[in-house]
């Protein structure tokens, strides 16, 4: 059975599909933003998000849409740079909607971030036309990091949804959902708040960084809820930045922030217990009662209105006031609200985040001065940001790519320009909802005369002894250069000396779908210090980036591993999608409670367990990266009756990530599970607070998939890892 994308604007478009059946009917009044309708006459089935429509046809598909013919040249996106004289990046990154154009598809009304330095762009900047990743943000080690973040979306032009459950606790207000005639659709056993919900409503998570998850660092437990018309809090959050001193605690804040913001959040649950009222529901909970309960505990409120101050520092290992630095390294940002982070993911709502080292022997300057690029890399350059775009999510959609396209930097197939015999760093982030991307790099190396080194994974350098081994690139780590959703890889290509336009392809589909070219063209170039840096002329690894000892007989090991994520097929025959948790549990599904906790400069492993047959999903933990100890991919026997793993033992230089897909699992005849595992080696040093772990398949983190995790200090473990926890993510 086919499937095919067909966008469905009015009945008449539902004609040409089948012309003279009617397949169902839609309320064009109806709340939603997935469901499915279920077996009609003919054999047809339908899933529907929105205006999207999955139509099975039997006998055949229609045409696909019209690919571009055209290639647009390669551009990184725009670019918001530090202060480095006063050791700070000042930005702005606003949450607003506009109708977008689309490669391929045509108009679509998203949810985007525009960014811009005040400092020099006080009036702001305008979106659009075309869709574009969020600006690039590039800093330093050591920077303070001053992002304020508005959400000014009119979310009157999308689905509206409430960002938290009725007290009640039933599944269809809180979610996204539909029912025609009595009968649910999408989200149906669905439970708050493990569903499509609160689209308009969002923070920001900055993937990478080593911060504090807590108060106005990288803190995705916070909610902005969308505020069209704001007051200026310009001079207010000059205040905070201006002081250097980054706040602790609510209080620190300035009175008129808080004040403010505490009579807003009053305001907002007036209007949401009115709109319940007016359509016969119940009203929703108090979010002013939950930020005031945080308040008098101490902690930080969690639902704020339009406006948030991030501000963290980037912490410089070599100033001796940290037991870990930040890795310098392509690291990326995107909104971060549970149960609307695929639909985020997918409007675009996302950008990267490129730290550079500092000392004289660091990963920047150690590339920049092997090639004479002086201080900074200009056009040697190439900021690849991997996006999809639609304006809905359907979790029903199949296949390793669903029905969207991969865009690079907002562009269908650009072309990279490279001359013969030219050196480039590519950074490529995979910043799609949780597609794979496998590039034919060994097919443009051994067919094309390309050459490739990688230099670091995840944001994070490789030792030297990895750099000269190139385990990903040479398939010493299973499953090779795969870069899951979160991903991200930097490689030094080199382009072969015949001049032509040569093609990379994501292998993760088949047939592989192109996702840019390169055209090599011009005067030949020759790198004044040869192709690549030798191995003993790579960047020596920091202190805190060499191997973790494994945790000895004094180390506390993690009561919460095995890390065991899973999927167990529901009885629902409406809708039929899976029930994803983690250790036999959704998020939140007993109530509030943090899933694993660890004592602050803790050393431990965890082993990381994948219980079903597919997807390999991919493990992410915010706040602390983590080393790969082992991986263990087991495969069936010939008749099926028994498996074996294959086992990826490195005995020194650990690579670190903060994403890894855990290999899928397998299931003998008689039912016996040998599930994909992954141990990973890591420490809590620097940060203590709340925040998560997931999937990197957002869907899945939407649909339940994810842990509360807590560091708690070491005195005070483990009284301190309960209590106070926060609720509705």
């Amino acid at each position: 059975m086919k499937r095919l994308d067909v966008r469905v604007r009015n009945s008449n478009d539902l004609a040409a599909v089948h012309p003279g059946t009617q397949l169902f009917t839609v309320d064009a009044s109806s709340r939603l933003n997935s469901y499915r309708i279920g077996p009609k006459a003919g054999g047809f089935a339908v899933s529907i998000a929105l205006a999207t429509l999955l139509v099975m046809l039997p006998g055949g598909i229609l045409p696909a849409r019209a690919q571009n013919l055209g290639s647009p040249a390669f551009a990184n996106p725009s670019e918001i740079d530090d202060h480095p004289s006063e050791k700070r990046l000042v930005g702005v990154i606003e949450m607003t909607d506009a109708t977008l154009q689309v490669p391929n598809t045509g108009t679509e009304t998203l949810r985007l971030f525009v960014g811009w330095d005040p400092t020099k762009s006080p009036n702001g900047l305008t979106p659009g036309p075309g869709v574009a990743p969020g600006p690039t943000l590039r800093a330093h080690v050591g920077d303070l990091i001053e992002i304020t973040f508005l959400n000014k979306v009119d979310d009157s032009k999308f689905p509206y949804t409430f960002d938290t459950n009725s007290p009640l606790g039933f599944s269809g207000f809180g979610c996204d959902s539909v029912s025609n005639g009595g009968q649910p659709y999408y989200p149906s056993q669905d439970k708050f708040p493990n569903c499509f919900h609160g689209s308009s409503t969002a923070n920001l998570h900055f993937h990478g960084t080593h911060t504090s998850p807590d108060g106005l660092g990288d803190n995705v437990l916070v909610q902005i809820v969308p505020q069209v018309n704001q007051p200026n809090w310009t001079s207010t959050f000059n205040k905070i930045y201006s002081s250097g001193k980054i706040p602790q605690h609510w209080s620190d804040l300035p009175d008129d922030y808080r004040k403010k913001q505490l009579l807003m959040v009053g305001e907002y649950d007036k209007t949401q217990a009115a709109n319940a009222k007016k359509n016969g529901l119940p009203a929703p909970a108090s979010l002013l009662a939950a930020d005031k309960e945080a308040i008098a505990a101490g902690g930080w409120p969690q639902y704020l209105i339009g406006a948030f101050p991030n501000f963290f520092e980037l912490p410089d290992y070599s100033s001796g006031s940290y037991g870990a630095g930040q890795a310098p390294g392509t690291h990326w940002y995107h909104a971060h609200k549970h149960g609307s982070t695929s639909l985020h993911m997918l409007n675009g709502m996302s950008g990267a985040f490129i730290i550079e080292s500092t000392d004289t022997g660091g990963y920047d300057q150690v590339i920049r001065k092997f090639y004479s690029w002086g201080d900074s890399y200009g056009p040697h350059e190439k900021v690849i940001v991997l996006q999809e775009y639609d304006s809905v999510v359907n979790a029903e959609r199949v296949g390793p790519n669903g029905n969207e396209q991969m865009l690079v930097n907002g562009q269908a197939t650009p072309t990279i320009t490279m001359a013969p015999g030219e050196v480039q760093l590519w950074r490529i982030v995979n910043a799609t909802a949780g597609d794979n991307f496998i590039p034919n790099l060994q097919a443009l190396q051994s067919a094309n005369g390309f050459a490739f080194r990688q230099t670091a994974q995840d944001g994070v350098q490789f030792s030297p002894n990895n750099y000269g081994s190139q385990p990903y690139l040479n398939g010493v780590v299973p499953g090779g250069m795969n870069l899951s959703g979160g991903n991200r890889a930097d490689l030094l290509v080199q382009a072969p000396t015949k001049p032509g336009v040569y093609t990379v392809t994501n292998t993760e589909n088949s047939p592989a779908t192109t996702i840019f070219f390169v055209s090599v063209t011009g005067s030949q170039v020759t790198p004044p210090n040869g192709a690549f840096p030798g191995q003993s002329q790579w960047a020596t690894m920091p202190k805190y980036l060499q191997d973790l000892p494994a945790p000895g007989p004094n180390d506390i090991p993690n009561p919460g591993s095995p890390v065991r994520f899973q999927q167990w097929a529901k009885t629902d025959p409406v809708n039929g999608l899976p029930h994803l948790m983690i250790n036999n549990k959704q998020f939140e599904e007993t109530g509030p409670i943090i899933d694993q906790c660890m004592p602050s400069n803790g050393l431990q492993d965890w082993v990381l367990e994948n219980d079903t047959s597919g997807p390999a999903h991919p493990f992410h933990i915010h706040v602390n990266p983590f080393q790969i100890v082992e991986i263990d991919t087991p495969s069936l026997n010939a008749d099926k009756t028994a498996a074996t793993y294959n086992k990826y033992t490195p005995s020194s230089d650990y690579i670190w990530q903060d994403v890894i897909a855990i290999p899928v699992g397998v299931t003998t005849t008689d039912g016996t599970l040998y599930p994909g595992k992954v141990v990973i080696r890591q420490r809590y040093p620097d940060f203590t607070g709340t925040f998560v772990l997931h999937c990197h398949i957002l869907p899945h983190e939407d649909r339940g998939m994810m842990q509360l995790v807590r560091i708690v200090p070491a005195n005070m473990y483990p009284k301190a890892c309960q209590g106070n926890i926060p609720q509705h993510h």
